[in-house]
């Protein structure tokens, strides 16, 4: 039969088996110091012929058995080494060499932190291959990005900012979604999914998502086309058609339910039990407005001297559903698409609270905009303004209106308010006390500070302990 010389002494062992069977030899289910590699139940292992595990002396018993008296096997494979079908003298040699010889050893997955060196057939998990070690984050091989929302076609005006890790799975400052049920108009266009990336280093390992919320659903395309959504059974994705050879996948998350919530994905082995990475979704409940001043444009990236918008881009990165927009887009009266925003997000995205707060003609218009919802409130829907702010506020009934803004937002819950006093320099621009601001009692002017002393309207807005109170302020009152 062609036997290997070399495995002459083991091989004249396994001629004895033959004629004198084992099976029933005393210490059967014993395992001495040859029974050391171990194999996975879940697989079929035509070496392990009596279907225990391991590959040892043992199984000699059940080959012979099966070999000679035609016994049934303990599995569909159980000694066949050939893998022809049939158990014949052609698998004796290849069963000798299968016990005599060592499987590889490998990085064993049972878990993200769980990692052990094991021969493929004894993980219970995913083996990561041949010589594969240990080491940290061995077994979180696949990983979900999750970015701020969209505005409009695309993210200006804000850069595409990615959640951190350490908020992906926040529920506060982790990412946001706004709920796009049925019904939602969005007036800039589909803007209410969330990019999600998925990568994976370790293609030659099928993904999955598994999602505890039946409201997330998941698309390849940012606009839903028709036959692009990944369809979920019993919560659970297919194996993932990764791109880049099975490296990466950019996908868009939906909140499809008219109602508030929230939901994780999982990141998964598609053969395995365990979670790669997690990001927990919110529906955001709020809406953020920043209006800068005449002759401020938003622009990517942020200019830093144009302090409304460096505090809006702070609050997006914090996890807020942020706006910004020229003063412009609100009229004297309130109207305009920003106006057209907040009413869209209050009636088809259930948002019920509101924040307002802008510099100079911006500072006007975040008192207009406040008074045409305060005044609207019976056709809008259930919602309340919970913070607002002024910097050197200028009324904004015309481009040319210098008028000092000293009239509190209407039915706002908390206002702040920080002003300078104009001069010869700034052209007189200014702002002014309001009754019942913070600080109290009606605002700071800022030259009265060792810091603000002789600023002007065209600096008010720039000084990082304005920015900061009026972040700090909101984000104490306000849950994205």
């Amino acid at each position: 039969m062609g036997v290997d010389r070399r495995n002459s002494c083991f091989f004249g062992a396994f001629l004895v088996a033959i004629h004198l069977p084992v099976s029933g030899v005393a210490g059967d289910d014993q395992r001495g110091p040859t029974a050391d590699v171990a194999v996975s139940s879940r697989l079929c292992d035509s070496c392990d012929a009596n279907c225990d595990s391991f590959r040892d002396p043992f199984d000699i018993a059940p080959f012979v058995d099966a070999l000679v008296l035609g016994a049934s096997g303990c599995s569909v494979c159980a000694g066949d080494l050939d893998e022809n079908g049939v158990l014949d003298g052609r698998d004796i040699q290849l069963f000798v060499d299968c016990l005599l010889t060592p499987q590889p050893i490998g990085a064993c997955c049972t878990g993200a932190d769980v990692c052990a060196l094991t021969i493929q057939s004894s993980c219970a998990g995913i083996w990561l291959g041949a010589g594969s070690i240990c080491q940290l984050n061995s077994c979180r091989f696949g990983n979900l990005t999750a970015y701020r929302p969209q505005h409009g076609a695309g993210y200006f005006p804000f850069a595409k900012t990615a959640v951190s890790e350490a908020d992906e799975e926040n529920a506060v400052s982790g990412p946001g979604i706004r709920i796009n049920a049925p019904g939602d108009g969005d007036p800039f266009g589909e803007d209410d999914l969330i990019e999600l990336t998925i990568e994976n280093n370790q293609p030659g390992i099928a993904l999955a998502l598994r999602r505890t919320n039946s409201a997330l659903r998941v698309w390849t395309t940012r606009t839903k086309l028709p036959g692009t959504e990944i369809l979920f059974t019993n919560d659970r994705t297919d194996a993932l058609a990764l791109a880049g050879s099975g490296t990466s996948l950019t996908a868009w998350v939906e909140w499809a339910a008219a109602a508030h919530g929230s939901g994780e994905l999982h990141l998964e082995p598609f053969v395995g039990a365990y979670s790669l990475d997690t990001v927990r979704f919110h529906t955001f409940r709020s809406i953020v407005m920043a209006l800068g001043g005449e002759d401020q444009v938003p622009s990517v990236p942020v200019d830093a001297n144009q302090g409304t918008f460096v505090v809006a881009n702070a609050l997006y990165a914090r996890g807020y559903d942020v706006h910004v927009h020229d003063e412009d887009d609100v009229a004297a009266d309130g109207s305009g698409p920003v106006l057209s925003e907040v009413t869209n997000a209050i009636g088809s995205r259930l948002v019920d609270k509101v924040s307002i707060f802008g510099y100079s003609h911006g500072g006007g218009s975040t008192h207009d905009l406040a008074e045409r919802l305060d005044n609207d409130r019976p056709g809008i829907g259930l919602f309340e303004i919970v913070v607002t702010s002024y910097v050197d506020a200028v009324e904004n009934d015309s481009d040319f209106d210098v008028s000092q803004e000293r009239r509190r937002p209407p039915s706002t819950g908390y206002h702040a308010n920080h002003y300078q006093v104009g001069s010869f320099a700034d052209f007189f621009l200014d702002g002014g006390p309001v009754p019942n601001s913070d600080p109290p009692p009606s605002g700071l002017n800022v030259e009265t500070t060792g810091w603000g002393a002789g600023a002007t309207h065209f600096q008010v807005d720039d000084f990082s302990e304005v920015r900061g109170f009026i972040e700090v302020n909101l984000a104490a009152r306000l849950i994205p």
